[in-house]
């Protein structure tokens, strides 16, 4: 077993076996505290203590579960012989026993209410009375010695039978048995309990530490696993990324020295074009066309320089004349439709003497 594990299991912490080797002096109080707490952060003394006042506590409790016990048995009979005379008819002796019974309960009853004191240690009773003299009163004080005879036979058979019933219920198969070995078993039956409470204890603790155990693992395989993927994070980015970008260097210079290519040769493509295009005579007929264009323009211009000059002096004759070009252009179209209609007149009667 690792020194971690001892001290986890030894204290109310969780370190590791790497904190232990780095911290020898923290390693070493975490010893000197195990001698002093236990594991569930309790001293050593307090612990005593506790076990001193629980089993303290257990005596006690068992005295009071005893007298418990007995107190709901003769509640019990005295119920069974209530339950009987309404049935049927008791006999005297049973009446006066049921009687006696009764008062000697009530009076015990009232002698456990003396003592109720709400101040701890105060030896003052409740109005003054003691056990002694709530017993004075008590018509069958004297006749105790025959109720003990005659109740503890009842009380035991009855105790006896709720004894086997419980050993019944402990072990079913226990049915077969005989009456005797099933009440000797119910003697051991306490023991047989608390035997198997403190297993079902140890099978908690081991239990306990079955899972510290798996809870460490899981950390251990959680960490191992996050350092497999530092490293392999670490391996990705040093090689592979590393090598992702020299071939993407390698692969942009030669897309770029292939687009280079490609534009020399759409450049050259080009120049064939042209050459192809314009030959020697191509060049010769657009050299002559170039100089008719040249000659058309040149007469172009002539002639609108001369329409602007024709222009500018009619309108310096003033604002007249636009009147009177006007009425000149109506004239002359009026002539023109004139001239249109004798024509057309003209042939249809050419049409007619045909």
């Amino acid at each position: 077993m690792l020194q971690c594990d001892k001290v986890n299991e030894s204290l109310p912490v969780n370190v590791t076996d790497e904190v232990i080797q780095q911290n020898p002096e923290f390693s070493r109080l975490l010893n000197l505290l195990s001698q002093h707490i236990n594991s569930d952060g309790t001293s050593v003394q307090a612990e005593k203590d506790l076990q001193q006042a629980e089993e303290e506590l257990k005596h006690e409790k068992h005295n009071w579960l005893m007298q418990k016990t007995i107190y709901r048995e003769v509640e019990e009979l005295l119920m069974d012989y209530e339950i009987k005379s309404q049935e049927c008819s008791l006999s005297s002796e049973d009446k006066q026993f049921q009687a006696a019974l009764q008062e000697c309960l009530t009076m015990a009853e009232i002698g456990d209410y003396v003592d109720c004191n709400p101040e701890p240690g105060s030896s003052s009773t409740l109005l003054g009375l003691t056990r002694e003299e709530i017993q004075r009163q008590n018509p069958y004080k004297k006749h105790l010695p025959f109720l003990q005879q005659k109740l503890l036979p009842d009380i035991e058979d009855r105790l006896r039978l709720k004894c086997e019933s419980l050993v019944t219920f402990h072990d079913p198969d226990n049915g077969t048995e005989s009456d005797r070995l099933t009440f000797a078993k119910a003697s051991q039956l306490p023991a047989m309990i608390d035997s198997e409470c403190h297993e079902l204890k140890q099978m908690k603790v081991k239990l306990n530490k079955e899972k510290h155990r798996k809870d460490k693992q899981f950390w251990l395989y959680y960490q191992t696993l996050l350092d497999s993927l530092s490293l392999l994070e670490d391996l990705i980015c040093r090689y592979r990324l590393q090598n992702q970008t020299e071939h993407d260097t390698v692969t942009t210079e030669w897309l770029v020295s292939k687009c280079d290519g490609l534009c020399l040769k759409i450049r050259l493509t080009e120049l064939q074009i042209l050459c192809e295009t314009y030959t020697v005579e191509t060049c010769r007929a657009l050299s002559q066309i170039r100089k008719y264009l040249k000659s058309e323009h040149n007469e172009t211009e002539t002639e609108y320089t001369n329409v602007s000059q024709a222009l500018k002096a009619y309108e310096s004759v003033g604002m007249g004349f636009d009147s009177l070009v006007n009425e000149y252009s109506k004239l002359k179209n009026e002539v023109e439709n004139k001239q249109w209609a004798l024509k057309e007149f003209q042939q249809s009667i050419e049409n007619k003497d045909r």
